[in-house]
């Protein structure tokens, strides 16, 4: 067997997969050992590895297979360092950065603050103001990245484009989501990764409410020159945070439209976010809304269960929070309606366990309320099939057998995605029940939770057996009240 070069395979796996899963998910995985069956690495928890097992792990036995020409085995500790076993005892994380000098050429590792130029100033003749980047003094600032997962991937991949300036279809760019789903947070990453870039451009951030006030001061005080040379002439990037406030604000929907013409006249960026649509604008003026159908338009979609856990996951690791996979499906598991309510969840739960001095776990979540520990502990992979197996009509062993009927198939697939959702087991083990492999319960899981969003008739039929599993009374023989 060659001997592995764990670097090597770390870096051939950076060509397969997405920055953000690479950086997340594959970089921080340590190499210990090897021999001629095993390779043993290390990981910083649990969660991580239940993520890495289900959803990289192929990808990690082809890279080492190429390296070693074997077939080894993953096996995988939890590395316990010092600064982690402080971070989880300490108050509530936050992650501190700490802006760059302005002589100094910002690091593709730094997430720079970047440099806030009061209104005032912002007319100066000074060059070193016009070669600064210029944000409001109200430029949003979060404690992590942007985390990239499924429901807003593609959402990322333009607004990327967009940073990096060199695709004229991405510009203008349009952020469309609900409230709460992170559009603004975007809109901030877009701002750093461009300032990253060009640290030369002259950047500027405003929300609807900023400019129409700062426009309305300016007409009171008779500098409305200033005001239009601000914003038409000495701004390269424009990144306007919630355009539908503008609705019914017709002089500031005029000014703005000259100012969106003026700056992509001059070769410049703008971005826009929007809770509602460009074609459900109401009391726009048709010339600006004309001119934000013809940009890139983007959307925020509303995340699956799962892909709530896997957020739940980075942003623990992101915010050095110690807790086990099981917790944060059961936080995800809690129904909030949106991406903010979901993080700040964790947080006040993880801050919480803090307090109390107590460990955070299903244990104390139960004691809380938020979830029936003893109901959940007892669902078995045994007692699904059997639910699934009644409800449906569809015996066991057509479910385990390779029939591609339409009505066996929904049915194994509802099955494995409730062991996904309500058992500990690995997927490779889910995924021998039925004679498949843990991808099959992946793309099972992943085709259950889309058609509960798009068909309500199917939808409803998974939702009755999911209030049958959580309202149920466990008994000490398991047996399932059908």
């Amino acid at each position: 067997m060659n001997q592995l070069d764990w670097t090597a395979t770390v870096n051939s796996i950076k060509e397969d997969l997405p920055l953000a899963q690479f950086q997340n998910w594959v970089k921080p995985i340590e190499y210990i050992r090897s021999d001629e069956k095993r390779v043993h690495l290390g990981v910083p928890s649990r969660f991580h590895e239940d993520m890495v097992r289900s959803r990289f792990a192929d990808t990690l036995k082809k890279a080492i297979r190429r390296q070693t020409g074997n077939d080894l085995q993953l096996e995988f500790e939890v590395l316990v360092r010092d600064e982690n076993t402080e971070a989880s005892k300490s108050e509530f994380p936050t992650l501190e950065v700490v802006a760059p000098a302005p002589s100094q050429a910002p690091s593709a590792s730094t997430r720079p603050v970047l440099r806030l130029i009061e209104t005032e100033t912002a007319y100066d003749d000074d060059e070193n103001t016009s070669a600064a980047a210029l944000y409001a003094p109200n430029y949003p600032k979060f404690n992590t990245p942007f985390l990239a997962s499924g429901y807003n991937r593609l959402a990322y991949q333009c607004a990327m484009l967009f940073a990096e300036g060199g695709n004229a279809q991405a510009n203008p760019l349009i952020i469309h989501s609900a409230v709460g789903m992170g559009k603004t947070h975007l809109l901030s990453e877009i701002g750093e990764a461009i300032y990253r870039r060009q640290p030369q451009l002259r950047i500027r951030y405003t929300t609807f409410e900023a400019f129409t006030s700062e426009m309305v001061k300016s007409f009171n005080d008779k500098t409305a020159s200033e005001f239009q040379r601000k914003y038409r002439f000495e701004t390269d990037v424009l990144l306007f945070d919630d355009v539908a406030g503008l609705a019914g604000r017709k002089r500031s929907q005029e000014e703005l439209l000259h100012i969106f013409n003026e700056i992509l006249a001059r070769g410049g960026r703008v971005a826009f976010t929007t809770s509602q649509s460009v074609t459900r604008l109401t009391e726009f003026i048709d010339p600006l809304k004309s001119r934000l159908a013809s940009g890139l338009s983007i959307d925020i979609k509303t995340p699956n269960f799962e892909e709530k856990v896997e957020l739940l996951g980075q942003v623990s690791f992101h915010s050095q929070i110690s807790v086990e996979a099981t917790v944060l499906r059961s936080v995800a598991d809690k129904g909030q309606k949106d991406i903010r309510e979901l993080i700040g969840s964790l947080f006040r739960v993880h801050l919480q366990a803090q307090l109390e001095n107590k460990p955070l776990n299903n244990e104390f979540l139960a004691k809380e309320g938020w979830i029936q520990e003893s109901q959940k502990e007892v669902i078995t992979l045994d007692e699904i099939i059997a639910l699934v197996e009644h409800n449906f009509g569809i015996n066991r062993s057509d479910m385990f057998s390779k029939s591609r009927k339409q009505a066996i198939v929904w049915a194994r697939q509802v099955a494995m995605y409730l062991a996904r959702r309500y058992t500990l087991l690995p997927l490779e083990e889910i995924g021998r029940t039925f004679g498949r492999d843990h991808a099959t319960v992946i793309h099972a899981f992943d085709k259950v939770s889309e058609t509960m969003q798009f068909q309500p008739t199917q939808g409803y039929q998974v939702e009755f057996l999911i209030k049958k599993l959580e309202a149920r009374q466990p008994k000490d023989n398991y047996e399932l009240p059908l």
